[in-house]
């Protein structure tokens, strides 16, 4: 498409959106995605300033922004934040092309992603590390798994974002949770915000079914939630009580009725619902071990009295799990709690029985919020290679697509279509205002810190509640481990 009528198309998709985000939005300070923002509508009928990068007006000349896009994902597909060749009709594909269309015309570049096949492999790693090594200017940026970024950062592959010119992590399209927990020794080498929903899908959430809570008599479960007490000893209670053998054959399977499908994955998810992380950057920068806490032994404790349970959770990756059987499960009303992803809402669009969708609970309810886990197999993080031919150009365009992302894409994504499309009420809505605002980066899952995070996955797996001797078991390899790591980041240089 040429950029005259990429131009139109922008004009036209602008104003459909503008339009869609208007009729959605309930107030004039709504959640959007990563960030405290101004509904859009109102800032054009009451004239208020617009936020925009601080960016020169300079042009490019056609040159190839080229970006690697990977990730990690059970399906082998890949998360790609850039791709859309064409208006499809698709309302995310959309805003993504409208996007990609104005900054191509605005900034006289051509932006290119280059998608690397998804999983865990070192495929994208081992492309940024060949390309700066070669220092062949590849990939003026990526957007990859979070285990391969760490990796690249603590090998010194990135470049630290807070001191390219014209990227300013400050602004409110970049994530500002992610600044604050992922930024070691003073520098943030990846980071995400609204240049990506990716971060949003890999976000934890609880969906319940509406059904078996009217069936059960339960409790109004946002009501819980907006008044601080949605604790595990609320969550518990319910669980217990919706369980039943449906086919009669004397044994649970995928045949009968839960209180909750839980995902291994969900032990991380409650171990920093308390407030806690495995891994936190001090004081002075450095990352410390904080994972053995009163607060967490007593969370997993009271998670697993109902976990270990096979009369009463299905701990559903167990079962040749094939990666839509809980799905089926919960939407055939067989469990009142599924605990999964935000990926997966759009899964549930089907479903004929409404849900919700709920916060991690909190530990107890003198604690101040909620705390919502960004997965770390399915985080997504922007990063820059350290090597680049024109350092400038990438911090310009990187900040042009973010704020532009904020305007349009969005939008798109959180108020048309995962609120909009996928929802079933408005306090849904509420929630996911909540569970975005309240999201958690752990660097101690991140960077995989004594194993800890397969580990305490293993209680669950092998329905074994000794996570003190588990912890200090692991203990003195993963301050090792730590040690190390600390110590690469320090010698890092700019």
């Amino acid at each position: 498409m040429d950029r005259l009528n990429r131009k139109i198309a922008v004009i036209l998709l602008l104003s459909l959106l503008l339009a869609g985000v208007s009729a959605c939005a309930n107030d004039k300070n709504t959640q959007i995605g990563n960030v405290q923002n101004t509904d859009l509508s109102a800032e054009t009928s009451e004239g208020e300033t617009e936020i925009k990068p601080d960016l020169p007006d300079i042009t490019f000349d056609g040159a190839e922004f080229a970006i690697l896009v990977s990730s990690n994902d059970e399906a082998g597909v890949v998360k790609n934040d850039f791709e859309a060749t064409e208006m499809t009709g698709d309302v995310i594909n959309d805003a993504r092309f409208t996007r990609n269309a104005y900054i191509e015309e605005k900034y006289k570049v051509d932006i290119v992603d280059y998608p690397q096949p998804a999983g865990h492999n070192g495929t994208a790693l081992n492309a940024i590390k060949r390309s700066v090594s070669a220092a062949d200017f590849a990939y003026d940026a990526a957007m990859m798994a979070g285990y391969d970024t760490c990796a690249l950062a603590s090998t010194d592959f990135l470049q630290d974002l807070n001191a390219i010119n014209y990227l300013d992590l400050s602004k409110p399209w970049w994530d500002q949770k992610a600044n604050a927990d992922l930024t070691i020794k003073g520098r943030m080498f990846y980071t995400t915000g609204d240049i990506s929903t990716a971060d949003n899908d890999a976000t934890y959430a609880i969906m319940f079914n509406k059904q078996l809570v009217s069936d059960y008599r339960l409790p109004d479960y946002y009501s819980l939630v907006k008044n601080g007490t949605w604790t595990i000893d609320k969550f518990i209670e319910s669980v217990v009580q919706v369980h039943s053998d449906l086919d009669g054959n004397g044994e649970y399977d995928t045949n009968d009725l839960y209180g909750a499908l839980l995902w291994d994955d969900t032990v991380m998810g409650m171990i920093n619902a308390t407030g806690d992380k495995c891994c936190t950057v001090g004081p002075d920068g450095e990352i410390l071990l904080t994972l053995n806490t009163e607060r967490v032994v007593n969370m997993l404790e009271k998670y697993f009295s109902v976990g270990f349970d096979n009369a009463v959770c299905h701990t559903y990756q167990r079962k040749n799990w094939d990666g839509v059987a809980a799905i089926n499960m919960f939407s055939n009303n067989q469990a009142l709690f599924f605990l999964r992803l935000l990926l997966d809402v759009e899964s549930l669009r089907s479903m004929e029985t409404d849900f919700g969708i709920l916060p991690y609970p909190k530990y107890d309810e003198a604690q101040s919020e909620y705390y919502n886990t960004v997965g770390s197999w399915h985080s997504v993080f922007m990063c820059v290679p350290k090597v680049q031919e024109n350092l400038d150009r990438t911090g310009i365009l990187l900040e042009a697509i973010a704020a532009e992302s904020m305007k349009v894409v969005t939008p798109a994504y959180y108020e048309i279509a995962l609120k909009g499309k996928y929802t079933r009420d408005n306090e849904s809505s509420e929630m996911l205002d909540i569970i975005l605002a309240t999201r958690v980066y752990d660097l101690g899952w991140y960077y995989q810190i004594g194993t800890y995070n397969e580990q305490v996955m293993n209680l669950l797996r092998n329905f074994k509640n000794d996570f003190s001797s588990m912890y200090k078991k692991l203990e003195k390899s993963a301050l090792k481990q730590l040690e190390r790591l600390n110590e690469s980041f320090a010698e890092i240089t700019g």
